[in-house]
């Protein structure tokens, strides 16, 4: 009788710890998912801070450490915003996702828009639900227009650990080929990303 007291209270132990396990585990993801997002927020802001802050240095180039992801990914989406000279002006927005991440709100910028006033900064840093999106836009500074022309890259053999960019002289170009009103001259400072 003992023998069997001593097994069911051992199968109860048994079952409690592991009925346990899966909550401390996911309690443990939860907060390494925190921390993963404050990171990739930091690391989107920093690369927004290295492009303006680089805005008008020709030739300027940098490369960042990319946060370690395990919980969530890092991935791009290209739109065309206009065209300068009969070529192709991209707008490269950087998308984070992961299921732990519940933002909402600007994190860089002040309103949320493909064409801003100054002085809101040429790139916006946004969380959504579960993305935090880094978007560059056009921002007119009275009758003149500025813009990134972000394009993106991946270097043979990359590993994601670091992102390279490189920025060109700015060139200018016409309006019309951005549908903006009110502006006469745009500005296209052209930036090559490439993850390596």
């Amino acid at each position: 009788m003992q023998a069997l007291e001593t097994l069911v209270i051992t199968s109860f132990a048994l079952l409690a710890i592991f009925a346990a396990v899966p909550v401390v585990l996911q309690q443990i993801y939860y907060y390494q998912g925190i921390a993963e997002t404050r990171a990739v927020t930091a690391f989107l802001n920093s690369l927004a801070d290295s492009l303006e802050s680089d805005m008008g240095a020709a030739f300027a180039q940098r490369v960042l450490r990319v946060p370690d992801l395990r919980f969530g990914s890092l991935t791009y989406i290209v739109g065309q915003i206009g065209t300068c000279g009969g070529k192709p002006v991209y707008n490269t927005t950087f998308v984070y996702k992961s299921p732990y991440l519940s933002a909402f709100g600007m994190y860089r910028g002040v309103s949320w828009g493909r064409v801003v006033e100054a002085p809101d900064s040429p790139i916006a840093v946004r969380g959504w639900g579960t993305t935090i999106s880094m978007v560059p836009r056009v921002v007119k500074y009275g009758n003149i227009a500025v813009v990134y022309n972000i394009t993106y890259t991946a270097a043979q053999g990359a590993t994601g650990a670091f992102i390279y960019y490189n920025l060109t002289s700015p060139v200018r170009c016409n309006p019309s080929g951005f549908s903006l009103q009110g502006v006469s001259d745009v500005l296209v400072i052209n930036v090559r990303i490439e993850m390596r």
